[in-house]
């Protein structure tokens, strides 16, 4: 009986240090990804007269919003509330 509690913990901490590791990636992979999204959407917004490259920049975009899911599932491992990022127009 001790020794099934006492694998029952080593396990609870290695899934506790799996979530750590897995929230601490996504948190830096979200840092990169917004950098990725926000300039493919700055780019769209001024290629207007060139269509191949406003498609090679969607799929840059669209790449990372699904990279962003990904984000969003690893913080979910961890139990973490994503936070939704909303656009906001500097002056």
């Amino acid at each position: 009986m001790l020794r099934h509690t006492e694998d029952q913990l080593r396990q609870s901490q290695k899934m506790e240090a799996v979530g750590q590791l897995a929230g601490g990636v996504a948190h830096d992979f979200n840092n990169l990804l917004t950098a990725i999204i926000g300039y493919s959407e700055l780019l769209l917004g001024r290629t207007e007269n060139d269509e191949m490259l406003r498609m090679c920049l969607g799929e840059i975009k669209a790449a990372g919003d699904r990279a962003a899911a990904l984000t969003s599932q690893l913080l979910a491992f961890r139990q973490e509330q994503v936070l939704q990022p909303i656009v906001v127009e500097l002056k």
